[in-house]
């Protein structure tokens, strides 16, 4: 029997080189691979170039998705800095170039910390539902709010759990792999490591961890942290890619493009802004 997924009351290897001319992601796949460009914090209006720099430099990053011609587009959270209408209008207004499907994840510049009834409410009416499944090619790619798991109304947070308990046990029922997407991952470094602004509450991380891993979870996309990261946990790998705001450890601008095998096996590859 399956441990109970969430608590009551939320409950690198090296880095991939970019692609080339001569070796382009987009020429190398088959129809039962599935492709998804894993883009974090485009974060409009922090970078140090200002806003206009960030928008130009998310178009750039745009063209190269479309290029590269994903199932999905998955943006990680943080897609404003400050939540105005402005800037929403702005970043929507650039994202609608994207030609693929796009599964969002709120960032805590979207939705300020802790939660509030009306950061959800003006963020669910800008961009959507804070949760949401996907299926893909026989994965489920489930979308959640990570700020429920670190504070907010008690509704929603307990809301959030029944969304996702209930997602796992779909997609454990129809046999499908998982994919999960947050703004904010379950750690940074360490699995154990102190609570702080970039991570999970330590006190439901590793029920977090066990509960994802114990119901068909392999990849966890997440952004948040400004810096690349490729972390395991059990059968999980957690993936935190460069951005194209600000990257605190001096990455290049761009994304990575998430390939999955029919086996599930993967390749994360850098896509620069070029």
């Amino acid at each position: 029997m399956k441990r109970q997924l969430i608590p009551a009351i939320l409950a690198f290897a090296a880095l991939c080189a970019p692609a080339t001319d001569a070796e382009n992601p987009c020429c190398h796949s088959s129809s039962d691979t599935l492709r998804i460009a894993h883009l974090c914090d485009p974060q409009i209006g922090f970078g140090p170039g200002g806003i206009e720099d960030d928008l130009n430099s998310f178009r750039i990053e745009i063209e190269n998705v479309n290029r590269m011609r994903p199932d999905f587009v998955v943006i990680a959270g943080d897609m404003v800095n400050k939540p105005d209408s402005t800037s929403i209008a702005r970043f929507k207004e650039a994202a609608a170039a994207i030609e693929a499907p796009v599964i969002y994840t709120p960032g805590n510049h979207d939705i300020y910390e802790p939660a509030s009834a009306t950061g959800l409410l003006r963020y669910r009416n800008a961009f959507g539902p804070d949760f949401t499944v996907t299926d893909a090619k026989g994965r489920d790619i489930i979308s959640f709010n990570s700020l429920l798991l670190r504070g907010g109304p008690e509704e929603e947070m307990i809301e959030q759990k029944r969304l996702i308990n209930e997602a796992l046990k779909n997609a454990s029922s129809k046999g499908h792999a998982v994919i999960m997407v947050s703004h904010v991952p379950p750690f940074a470094v360490e699995v154990d490591e102190k609570d702080e602004y970039f991570n999970l509450p330590s006190s439901i991380r590793r029920q977090v961890l066990d509960s994802f891993a114990e119901n068909g979870v392999f990849v966890w996309l997440a952004g948040h942290t400004h810096k690349t990261h490729r972390n395991e946990y059990g059968s999980i790998t957690i993936l935190n890619a460069e951005n194209t705001s600000c990257n605190f450890d001096k990455r290049p601008k761009g994304f990575r493009l998430l390939s999955i095998a029919p086996d599930n096996s993967f390749t994360w590859q850098f896509i620069p802004n070029e």
